[in-house]
């Protein structure tokens, strides 16, 4: 096992990445040299289609990767094995290939006879990070076949580092995820449909969106003051500053502790805020001493959410009648279906989708749906 120094230097670059993914390299980097690895990476493989998207890798050149994207994927049993046997990523869901596969029938494969001997990579460790209907994301490292299998010390190190590397792909959905390559900044998050926010590393805050001032604003549960964020009740607020302080630290490159969700009742009897308080790595933001070091994300149950129809609707300037059909279609109506529940004509409904295609750069119902139900962030805690 790493010295606590080097691993706090490790949790603390995961968050780095989380919020600003050109910094994933580095930090696969140290973990491959942490874990004797060569190829080392972060994987999102589609689950709807054939199609495989590699994230990013360290130690392996481009050809490996796009063949990999293009053929291999598809055919990957180590994917196939971990998918089948870990369905709920954690601690338990660290494995060798050895595990997912027996040595004498993987090199039978094609798989392993085209792609992994000659790309020298037969040793394979790993975990998955995060699962949905879509996608799968995981990480792994290799070895050369004539190289020892990963064993228990690497396995052991993985498992201290998955809550975190879990937490940054909850990170990674909230910040990245809306705002591309740009770092975090205060009028993206005043967009989002959540309270976020931000806090020092002596847990004062640091700022907040509009829509936790607004929640701050109703006395409802939470508060603020100089010393940060503050739950009305006291088990509750202990929980609350605990999750805090355990996520200031790590964020602040002091802790192991990953933070996690927590309700928070409301004094008016509404349903209660489902918090999520999570490490912010020093990178997120302004290199300054004053840099965010935490952030807690407030989410108000009773908020009326906007639907993915709505959302699109704005995005791409759709008029009230194509938003109206666009949400019929998204509930899985037919298009003869939905003309009869607007009482418009088959004909004026194909009009109407015609110039829904041709606002949002699809080409056929299926692109409109999948556009649909997976084009907009959504930004509930899991």
């Amino acid at each position: 096992m790493l010295s606590q120094e080097a691993l706090l230097g490790l949790v603390g670059r995961i968050y780095d990445a989380a919020t600003d993914e050109t910094l994933w390299p580095v930090f696969l980097e140290d973990f491959a040299d942490a874990v004797n690895g060569t190829m080392t990476g972060l994987w999102f493989h589609n689950l709807v289609s054939p199609e495989t998207n590699l994230a990013i890798t360290v130690r392996s050149g481009p050809d490996l990767k796009e063949a990999y994207k293009k053929y291999y994927g598809a055919i990957d049993p180590w994917k196939a094995a971990g998918l089948a046997r870990h369905r709920h990523p954690g601690p338990d869901t660290v494995y060798t290939g050895e595990e997912l596969i027996g040595s004498e029938q993987f090199r039978k494969l094609e798989f392993y006879n085209d792609f992994v001997l000659p790309n020298q990579i037969v040793r394979h460790f790993g975990s998955p990070l995060a699962i949905n209907p879509q996608w799968v994301s995981n990480i792994s490292s290799h070895r050369p076949g004539d190289r020892e299998p990963f064993g228990p010390v690497e396995m052991d190190l993985l498992k201290v580092l998955l809550p975190h590397l879990q937490r940054a792909v909850q990170i990674h959905g909230r910040f990245v995820e809306l705002q591309g390559k740009q770092r975090a900044s205060l009028d993206a998050l005043d967009q989002l449909p959540i309270g976020v926010i931000l806090l020092n590393q002596d847990t004062s805050i640091a700022a907040m969106n509009r829509e936790a001032g607004r929640l701050i604003g109703q006395s409802d549960g939470l508060s603020a003051c100089k010393y940060g964020v503050r739950a009305a009740g006291t088990a509750t607020n202990r929980q609350l500053q605990a999750l805090i302080t355990s996520a200031v630290r790590t964020g602040s490159g002091q802790g192991f502790e990953s933070g996690g969700f927590l309700a928070i009742p409301r004094t008016s009897g509404q349903r209660a805020f489902s918090v999520l308080v999570t490490p912010v790595g020093k990178r997120a933001f302004a290199p300054d001493t004053n840099s965010p070091a935490a952030a807690v994300f407030v989410t108000d149950p009773e908020r009326i959410p906007e639907s993915a129809a709505q959302s699109l609707a704005r995005i791409y300037d759709l008029t009230a009648a194509e938003c109206r059909l666009s949400a019929l279609l998204m509930q899985g109506d037919t298009l003869v279906r939905a003309a009869g529940l607007l009482g418009i004509s088959h004909n004026t409904a194909r009009t109407h989708l015609q110039r829904i295609y041709e606002k949002t750069s699809t080409r056929h119902q299926g692109d409109l749906i999948r556009l649909l139900t997976t084009g907009i962030p959504n930004f509930a805690p899991k």
